[in-house]
């Protein structure tokens, strides 16, 4: 990714189409609000453990993505195998941190 965008500064692929980022200047975004603390230092290596975090941040994103869905009201029916979901929708994320005896 080492062509840029002359409109949005994105970052393209070589053979990328040309106006695919932001349409050749047409489609104007709001810049980023940067992340707060403590993660902003951890993503740009300012941190004392940002280059722990960022050597595995594919473990701390895989943690994210195995949770439970959670539903304060569950419809089921027999007939059709889909479920309809009434009030309050949560999501049960365990533990970040390894058990005693694991490895991360």
């Amino acid at each position: 990714m080492n062509i840029v965008c002359p409109h949005c500064n994105a970052l393209k692929f070589k053979n990328e189409a040309p106006g695919l980022c932001c349409a050749n200047g047409q489609v104007k975004l709001t810049p980023l609000v940067p992340p707060p603390e403590p993660l902003h230092s951890l993503l740009s290596r300012n941190g004392p453990d940002s280059n722990h975090f960022l050597t595995h941040i594919q473990q701390y994103n895989n943690c994210f993505q195995m949770r439970s869905f959670g539903a304060t009201k569950v419809i089921r029916d027999n007939f059709m195998s889909t479920s309809k979901i009434h009030g309050q929708i949560y999501h049960r994320t365990g533990s970040l941190s390894p058990m005693p005896d694991e490895d991360y």
